[in-house]
């Protein structure tokens, strides 16, 4: 019942509200490429290829959004109870979905240093086993109980937002099914461009919204809590702008960093890039 109230005040900003710019170029050189419940629009903007909604979801009758709302997205958000977290930590979390351990070695066999930055921390269970591989690890996370019950409980450290980090450098940036929930996406890139060092590693993984790719199946993954869709060429087209090359597209991180491939025709688009400028 918690997710009723935002989504239907969604669909009623959806009637009488719509984006007039694109949220990551402030561009107006954008068209509908399709629409969902009759009158929330998918635009595509033609400068810079993001996908967004029109309107974007504001919420005026609701507060605490990701609290809320994006608490029924699954395990991700879920905080384990302390029975669960004593049996994760107990067994390293392996064998749940929890698990990143492969991952991080992979990570860190490519990285210039130890000081890893993720952005979309949940309750902290990446930094705490980035952490275990030996990255001094920091965290960004907008939702105020996960933060707060990852610096209590796992000890990681999780800021309130990407402010508090100006002046500090790290050797790599992750984030992962993160910026998608973006409603605004016009400093994001040059936030994490003066945070890393030259040479340092940007890992982004978000949802594939290639509509030219998959059509309408792909039109469930945007919304009220996904307002933005990404595709390879969005990173193709953008990141160079921003100071990185990017080093390889994956389709998974059981590929990841050996086999890289032209554009991503799974669910998900991985893209590695490296801060040359």
């Amino acid at each position: 019942m918690s997710n009723l109230l935002p989504r239907l005040e969604f669909l009623a900003q959806s009637l009488f509200k719509k984006q007039e710019f694109c949220p990551h170029c402030n561009s107006k050189n954008f068209q509908p490429i399709a629409s969902k419940y009759f009158s929330i629009k998918i635009q595509q903007c033609h400068s810079c290829q993001l996908c967004f909604t029109s309107p974007i979801y504001q919420p005026l009758l609701t507060s605490k959004l990701y609290d809320r709302l994006y608490a029924a997205e699954g395990s991700t958000t879920q905080i384990p109870s302390n029975d669960e977290l004593t049996l994760l930590k107990d067994n390293y979390f392996q064998a749940s979905d929890k698990y990143f351990g492969d991952r991080l070695q992979a990570i860190k066999l490519l990285s210039p240093g130890s000081k890893m930055l993720e952005i979309g921390s949940s309750w902290g269970y990446f930094l705490y086993q980035a952490q275990q591989h030996g990255f001094d690890a920091t965290g960004v996370e907008l939702s105020e109980s996960r933060r707060l019950f990852g610096i209590q409980n796992l000890g990681v450290d999780i800021v309130e937002n990407i402010n508090k980090l100006k002046g500090r450098v790290f050797d790599v940036v992750y984030t992962a099914h993160t910026l998608e929930h973006f409603i605004d996406l016009s400093t994001i890139f040059k936030d994490i461009s003066s945070l890393l060092c030259i040479k340092g590693l940007l890992l982004i993984e978000v949802p594939n919204f290639d509509y030219e790719e998959f059509g309408k199946q792909s039109l469930s993954i945007m919304g009220a809590v996904h307002p933005l869709g990404f595709s390879s060429k969005f990173f193709e087209t953008n990141l160079l702008k921003y100071g990185f090359k990017i080093r390889g597209f994956y389709n998974s991180w059981d590929t990841f960093p050996e086999i890289a491939v032209d554009k991503s025709q799974q669910e998900v688009v991985i893209v590695m890039a490296e801060k040359v400028s």
